[in-house]
């Protein structure tokens, strides 16, 4: 596990840095709007930092130790104080209603246990609090499905364990949030006959 957890890392930025600038809208409207204690689960290499607001307090959750240096200098270079805790999504270290916000990006697909780490980040949230996510997720297309499902196995292994076919907005909707607002799109890439479901939105408690 420790070499795939540094592979992931020396690799994360190199191979997003083709999309990213396709994903910044998504970033603002979820780490955009963070207020006050913050939770991101799942921090990377600090991709969101630059989209944070600063009068925030901000927390990441990040299991990969080999993620870590490059979280720390993103945050030194966007000057955002920072905690870091090497936590599982699946069993966060904080009490019930700890944050006023919690962000998900790109995160979900790659958990052990989603329906786990969707209810420890309602657990974490106090009354009135909001979780912004983006993610990819399976299609709704009966077709597609059997497609994301027959490939799955094999995105998995080359991308250390992302999965294509999660119904993440189901598993947000059954876990008791209040509200749960969400807008669905396709993500497409330029030269590849491809496109990905999307979802980006929030649920309140």
């Amino acid at each position: 596990m420790s070499l795939s957890q540094r592979l992931f890392a020396f690799w994360y930025d190199k191979l997003n840095y083709a999309v990213e600038w396709r994903l910044t809208d998504y970033r603002r409207r979820t780490a955009g709007r963070a207020t006050g204690d913050v939770l991101e689960i799942g921090g990377g290499t600090g991709v969101n930092l630059r989209f944070y607001p600063h009068n925030i307090d901000l927390t990441m959750v990040e299991p990969n130790p080999h993620m870590v240096p490059q979280l720390q200098r993103r945050a030194k270079k966007h000057n955002i104080e920072l905690t870091i805790v090497p936590d599982y999504g699946e069993a966060l270290s904080f009490d019930d209603e700890s944050f006023d916000t919690v962000v998900t990006t790109l995160v979900l697909c790659t958990v052990k246990d989603l329906d786990k780490v969707v209810s420890e980040a309602r657990r974490v949230l106090r009354p009135g609090g909001s979780f912004y996510f983006y993610e990819h997720v399976q299609s709704h297309n009966e077709r597609r499905q059997k497609w994301e499902n027959f490939f799955n196995p094999f995105w998995k292994w080359a991308t250390t364990g992302c999965n294509l076919n999660r119904d993440i907005e189901g598993a947000i909707r059954r876990v008791g949030f209040t509200e749960v607002d969400v807008d669905e799109f396709d993500l497409s890439f330029k030269g590849v006959p491809l496109t990905l479901p999307n979802i980006v939105g929030v649920a309140r408690v």
